[in-house]
């Protein structure tokens, strides 16, 4: 039995591997237009897009990239895990090109090594789980539909989000299966998470969550299965408090190095693309910031041109237009939250936004979107759309059921328990972040929320199909019991 798991484990993974492969290198290739944040991945390599017509923004993904240093905006860029990959397609493109063109599915052939990489851990430490098949087969579902696929065809951030993620996924799987957290199993766990938080200033208020459990997983460390110290214990307590510290700095440092034109753009789009256009009384909304009530006229309007740039320059963002101060208006206005909220529910369980997904030379339609294997994101967009305040209620009130179940457990059963409370938390805050945080390119920005969702779903099936298993199993027992008493 275990050798048939373990070929039908590898057979997933080779699926993986197929599904992903006749998606990027294959002839229409899939991949994702950019809508202006490639500049701030790959311009700060040196590269830019061979074509430059107007019509490829949004619309087609460019395949060819050259040297081209003014494509570059530094003051747009920021540190993130993503140049990981995105400096090794540019190291492995000389290696490669014959032209000196960078060709973006050498982007999607490293994206798709490090995602494969992270699926088979990911397979791998689940291997003993009872529903491990089912998981495995719904995981392949998922993460191989075209919504998260076209990704790696691209010099979007995500890729990073998304790696980073199933690695830490699978070190807290491997954490729940052993009988010891190790120094060294710490470790790991802190880099994956401090990738991850670095992957996009949105992971940061995850940051604070990933530094807060790693001091659970500090006191946990170092005790066998019932509790009992080890010789562990100390090295892996220092490890374990080092790991907190480094998580908490690397989200300072994810906070604090926001590029301003980006805390400038959400902001103006936050109060007059969301606050003022939702407002019953624009004026006095203006005012509660500080601003001019005149200013309503512009409800509705992006940040460029006026009047965008006269409040950059009188300091409106530092003094009256911040991320605090954006929090606090709605999170003092219970009755404005709950509108925003609305308003941000009907894009945010949405998985492909109208981004092309081919190359202009493919001759299909403007803005095509890839319909192989895009099961996963029509069902989102299908059913979830229209029961997204239901799922916001259902993911609201699970705290209460989880913190239950592990109050009902014993001590030695409840990381795993405490590993899905952080799980929760993070979709919570992942989705906050972006009620709160910004009102433009929705679809995008819950790219997070919906990839912790998606593994909220697939953890909750397939721990409703272990129960199932193991009523089953508790049922023939009690049958056989009986039938051998009668006999």
């Amino acid at each position: 039995m275990r050798l048939t798991r373990d070929a039908f484990r590898r057979a997933v993974l080779a699926a993986a591997a197929c599904i992903v492969a006749y998606q990027i290198f294959i002839p229409p290739i899939v991949g994702l237009a950019d809508q202006g944040d490639f500049a701030r991945m790959i311009g700060r390599f040196g590269y830019g897009p061979e074509d430059k017509s107007p019509d490829q923004k949004f619309m087609y993904v460019v395949r060819k990239y050259v040297p081209d240093p003014a494509f570059r905006h530094p003051d747009w860029e920021q540190f993130n895990s993503e140049y990981l990959f995105s400096g090794a397609a540019v190291a492995l493109n000389r290696l490669i090109s014959k032209d000196g063109k960078l060709d973006v599915t050498v982007m999607g052939l490293v994206h798709a090594l490090a995602f494969l990489a992270a699926l088979a851990r990911l397979l791998w430490v689940t291997r003993k789980l009872r529903a491990a098949p089912f998981v495995w087969i719904a995981g392949l579902i998922v993460l191989t539909d075209a919504a998260y696929t076209a990704y790696w065809n691209s010099f979007y951030a995500e890729p990073a989000s998304c790696i980073f993620f199933l690695l830490l996924a699978g070190e807290s799987i491997a954490m729940c299966t052993v009988g010891e957290i190790s120094a060294t199993q710490l470790a790991r766990w802190a880099l994956w998470a401090a990738l991850w938080v670095l992957a996009k200033p949105q992971n940061t208020p995850i940051g604070i969550l990933l530094a807060l459990f790693a001091l659970r997983l500090c006191r946990r460390s170092g005790k066998d299965a019932r509790g009992y110290r080890s010789r562990e214990r100390k090295r892996a307590e220092r490890v374990g408090l080092t790991a907190c510290a480094a998580i908490f700095a690397v989200t300072a440092f994810g906070t604090l190095t926001v590029p301003l034109p980006v805390r400038w753009n959400t902001g103006y789009d936050m109060v007059f693309r969301a606050i003022i256009p939702e407002s019953h009384d624009p004026a006095a909304d203006l005012r509660t910031f500080g601003l001019d009530p005149g200013l309503a006229k512009y409800s509705g309007t992006f940040a460029e041109g006026h009047p965008f740039y006269e409040l950059v320059a009188a300091g409106a963002f530092r003094d009256h237009i911040t991320p605090f101060r954006i929090a606090s208006f709605y999170l003092t206005r219970p009755a404005r939250f709950w509108k925003h909220i609305k308003v941000m529910l009907s894009s945010a369980f949405l998985l492909r936004d109208f981004y092309g997904n081919f190359e202009k030379s493919a001759g299909l339609p403007i803005a095509a979107r890839s319909q192989a294997f895009s099961a996963w994101s029509d069902f989102h967009k299908k059913v979830l759309e229209h029961a997204a305040r239901a799922i916001l209620f259902v993911l609201l009130l699970s705290p209460a059921l989880l913190i239950w179940k592990w109050a009902r457990s014993r001590n030695q059963q409840r990381l795993p328990w405490e590993f899905a409370g952080l799980l929760l938390a993070c979709c919570l805050a992942a989705l906050f972040t972006v009620l709160l945080g910004d009102c433009w390119d929705n679809i995008k920005h819950f790219f997070l929320f919906n990839l912790l969702f998606d593994a909220c779903v697939v953890a909750a099936l397939g721990g409703a199909a272990t129960a199932l298993a193991q009523s089953s199993q508790l049922q023939a027992h009690r049958y056989s019991i009986s039938t051998g008493s009668r006999g």
